[in-house]
């Protein structure tokens, strides 16, 4: 089975259309998004109808939370709290409900899907998990892999046996063994924190425990310019275009 599992979209329509047009050549057996679909980017509501229309199964984000939840919404920073505010003005009723409805994680393929941590943290970061905290999720949850969102930041941390390994994970093929457990930040489609423009997401395939990373170009500078159009702050601009001033 080949699932592509992307994350953090954050209302970036060009890079969304971007990684579905790449998607149309890897032909996955489904799809999976791990929140955040909202959020800094100019375009909510289209983001949503293209998760919704493909069938892209989906789990909650920190900002969906946020659009109806208060003490979700107090979990943000000033500035974000902000714009979740002005993102919510930009959805429609049918899109307010898709994303309230979400499920915290899900789980399939010996895998769990999750926004920020397992079994279904939409707050915790991958990067807070001490090596005692990875060897009791291990022992307690059934999966052998737990693919993560939030960081916005490629990472992969390997469990072999008693030994840990964390590396920041790069474009391209890696091959995940069948007797190590694997906890697999997906990086940001649409709001990357890694000084690069591009969308990332990967695809991993059961068949022959290979995972793939891609990183897609798409035009930043017009996402850019449509956050500032929007009133939206000039520092979310920046963050996926950095040549943008």
């Amino acid at each position: 089975m080949k699932t592509a599992i992307l994350s953090d979209v954050h209302g970036n329509l060009e890079a969304l259309n971007a990684v579905m047009s790449d998607l149309d050549e890897f032909k996955p057996d489904r799809t999976v998004c791990l929140g955040d679909l909202i959020g800094y980017g100019p375009d909510p509501e289209a983001v949503i109808n293209i998760v919704a229309a493909h069938g892209i199964s989906c789990v909650l984000g920190n900002h969906e939370a946020a659009l109806s939840s208060e003490k979700a919404l107090g979990w943000l920073n000033f500035m974000a709290r902000e714009n979740n505010l002005a993102t919510k003005a930009l959805l429609s009723d049918q899109s307010l409900e898709f994303c309230t409805a979400l499920p915290r994680s899900i789980s399939f393929d010996e895998s769990c899907f999750v926004h920020g941590c397992p079994p279904d943290s939409i707050l915790k970061y991958l990067y807070m998990l001490r090596d005692g905290d990875i060897t009791n999720m291990v022992e307690t949850l059934p999966e052998k892999r737990f693919f993560v969102g939030h960081t916005h930041d490629l990472q992969l941390i390997t469990v072999s046996g008693s030994k840990i390994a964390r590396a920041k994970l790069t474009e391209g093929i890696s091959r995940l063994d069948d007797e190590s457990r694997y906890f697999i930040n997906v990086g940001s489609v649409g709001h990357p924190r890694d000084g690069s423009s591009k969308a990332k997401y990967v695809i991993w395939d059961s068949s022959d425990g290979t995972l793939m990373v891609r990183a897609i170009s798409y035009p930043a500078e017009v996402t850019a310019e449509k956050i500032i159009s929007r009133g939206f702050p000039k520092a979310y601009a920046i963050c996926i275009c950095p040549s943008f001033r």
